[in-house]
């Protein structure tokens, strides 16, 4: 039987201590509070080194966390909607403008950098600390970057803030020492091809820390299925198709992979092919799909690569009751569900749970759309995956069956790999410039 919210907050609460709750060194505001998933603090945590202190601690804090007044504020926050008659169409769309009482802190141990600009005094600890990283022989001297996966994930944080401000009109014209600095440690930090392509994904990791959560129950548990990862032979199919902006090598600096799980192999084949023909698709109930996302790092001549390096991993079900309702325990309130899982820097390199679990309570500040807004996971993915959204391009929820993205069951496993690097070509011809500067 399904689990109440409640009920499922309180496994959450109880269970804190257990593999996929967050580091206790990386602490974060649990279950219920009313920051719940937001980092406790901005001080610099063990990410890259055991010691708090540790200057590789501070650039990562430097580079992902941030205090700050969010742009937007979600409705579904707590305390910022009335108990009743919130869960209407169009919930998941109420924000407003952020204020000074809304300054919270955000980001830390995550994949998306909350920093959105560089103040004056951000500059100067990041300019010293990139200079301590801005040769291969600077690196190779750091005993914590030793690890070839400590360089790729590192690479990958520098890279991502510097995409960020390298895409910003202010920032490209304005600050080009700070922009050529992290350019250079991007450099600094890369490995040969060979090694990018030998790391190891984490999927056995992930499947190990979550084993046993292959029933859903509630989108405030963990719940993966073990051969959503391993699809040989199972009814997952993969979905081949043209990635719509988010999922883009240029602006996820990431490859990701999609698969579909309707029932069986077939129905699921089934169901590729009638949304390529334009048809609308008969999709069941309980039908799932799934996301795998890969990093790409950067070798030293700045040639992207894509990595096995597993980032992230969602999990959407149509799980119903399919009604819009208050009361309806689904991540959309009207059906869909979702997990979500993220590697953790600090349990990958220092020892833990190399991921995290991401209840859909859980906040965070979001910057997809332009703004950065601070709102929970379950109201930032319904803006698209909702069961009331069941149209010829979105049936039920399911945008990777857009026919205008061109979906069709994948039968190279590599394609979607190379199409992130193409993707992502623009970005090295910028990093090479910077890097020469």
């Amino acid at each position: 039987m399904r689990t109440s919210r409640t009920a499922g907050l309180l496994v959450v609460g109880v269970l804190a201590g257990l593999a996929w709750a967050v580091p206790p060194a990386a602490p974060r505001f649990g279950p219920g509070h009313r920051l719940e998933g937001l980092p406790v603090s901005d001080a610099p945590a063990p990410v890259y080194a055991a010691d708090p202190g540790h200057w590789l601690n501070e650039l990562s804090a430097l580079l992902f966390t941030w205090t700050q007044v969010p742009e937007e504020v979600g409705g579904a926050l707590p305390g910022e909607h009335p108990a009743v008659d919130f869960y209407v169409k169009g919930w998941q769309f109420k924000k407003r403008k952020g204020g000074a009482a809304d300054r919270a802190t955000f980001g830390g141990d995550v994949r998306v950098s909350a920093v959105v600009s560089v103040d004056a005094a951000r500059r100067a600890k990041l300019l010293p600390a990139l200079d301590r990283l801005s040769t291969p022989e600077k690196v190779a001297a750091v005993p914590e970057l030793r690890a070839p996966l400590a360089r790729l994930l590192l690479q990958w944080d520098v890279l991502s803030l510097w995409w960020r401000l390298e895409s910003d009109q202010k920032w490209k014209a304005g600050d080009p020492e700070l922009l050529a600095a992290m350019a250079r440690t991007v450099k600094a930090l890369a490995l040969p091809r060979a090694a990018l392509e030998r790391l190891p994904a984490g999927t056995d990791g992930l499947l190990e820390q979550f084993a046993g959560k292959d029933a859903p129950r509630s989108p405030a548990e963990p719940y993966l299925p073990p051969d959503m990862l391993r699809p040989a032979g199972s009814a997952w199919v993969e979905v081949d198709r043209k990635a719509t902006k988010l999922f883009r090598g240029d602006v996820a600096l990431r490859a990701s992979r999609v698969y579909l799980r309707a029932g069986t192999r077939a129905a699921g084949v089934e169901v590729v092919e009638a949304a390529a023909r334009a048809d609308r698709p008969n999709i069941p109930d309980g039908t799932e799909v799934g996301v795998v996302m890969t990093l790409i790092g950067f070798d030293p001549d700045l040639t992207p690569v894509a990595t096995p390096v597993v980032d992230e991993v969602r999990v959407r079900r149509l799980t119903g009751p399919f009604r819009l309702a208050a009361d309806n325990p689904t991540s959309s309130h009207d059906g869909v569900d979702h997990w979500i899982y993220y590697r953790s820097r600090a349990g990958t390199l220092l020892g833990g749970a190399p991921f995290r679990f991401v209840p859909d309570t859980a906040q965070a500040l979001f910057l997809e759309y332009g703004s950065a807004k601070h709102t929970t996971f379950a109201a930032q993915c319904a803006l698209c995956h909702r069961a009331e959204v069941n149209t010829p391009s979105i049936p039920r929820g399911i945008s990777v069956l857009n026919p205008h993205n061109r979906p069709r069951v994948a039968t190279d496993p590599a394609a979607r790999d190379r199409a992130a690097v193409a993707e992502i070509s623009p970005v090295a011809e910028r990093l090479r410039a910077r890097a020469g500067e």
